[in-house]
């Protein structure tokens, strides 16, 4: 009788043991799904905030003219005008030599690629304030806008600027990003106050 108890009791003991651990398991397992639940929290409010961040620097450019795919693009903020040609697959008889292949690209400009033999058409960058025209609706046709003329356009039509300022003219905007104002012009060098004075009421930036 005496060892009966002895096995009731051990029983009791080992089933009280099972017990313990099996809560001790839960309260583990139950630790463990809240660690998961918050690393998966946290992980897709890293993955949004990244992706709301580079949907940020998305930009969209019209490709049109002489090109097999003409339409609108999405690049990167940054990108250039040769990388949005590229994906609009220039055609054989494009003329690409008067389109500022280096320039940084604006968000919403056109970019119109010229054949051989027609009149280019340069695109016209966002000013300052966003705002886009096309070289058709400039307010004043008889302005020089030196965001989008090209060297010996400068050269033609505006007093004191040869071929070589012209080119630096557009050298600097391409590095530095289209003219905020007409008096930024001044950064090119070549170009002084009297210089300046010469051209400013001949010259936009828009």
């Amino acid at each position: 009788m005496e060892l009966d108890k002895r096995w009731l009791a051990l029983v009791v003991f080992i089933l009280l043991l099972a017990f313990a651990a099996g809560i001790k398991y839960a309260d583990f397992k139950n630790d463990r799904q809240i660690e998961e639940e918050t690393l998966l929290k946290s992980s897709g409010e890293m993955e949004e905030a990244g992706s709301d961040e580079l949907q940020s620097k998305i930009i969209q450019i019209y490709v049109t003219g002489a090109v097999k795919n003409p339409g609108v693009y999405r690049l990167q903020e940054g990108d250039r005008v040769h990388q949005a040609v590229e994906m609009a697959e220039a055609l054989a008889e494009a003329d690409l030599k008067h389109l500022e292949m280096a320039r940084p690209l604006v968000d919403g400009e056109t970019i119109p690629v010229p054949a051989q033999g027609e009149i280019p058409e340069l695109p016209v960058p966002a000013s300052a304030g966003g705002s886009y025209s096309s070289g058709a609706s400039n307010q004043n046709s008889a302005m020089v806008n030196i965001n989008t003329a090209s060297a010996q356009e400068m050269a033609d039509q505006l007093d004191g600027i040869g071929p070589a300022l012209g080119q630096r003219i557009v050298d600097y905007r391409t590095s530095n990003g289209p003219f905020k104002d007409i008096e930024e012009i001044k950064n090119v060098s070549g170009i002084g106050d009297k210089r300046f004075e010469a051209i400013k009421n001949k010259i936009s930036v828009r």
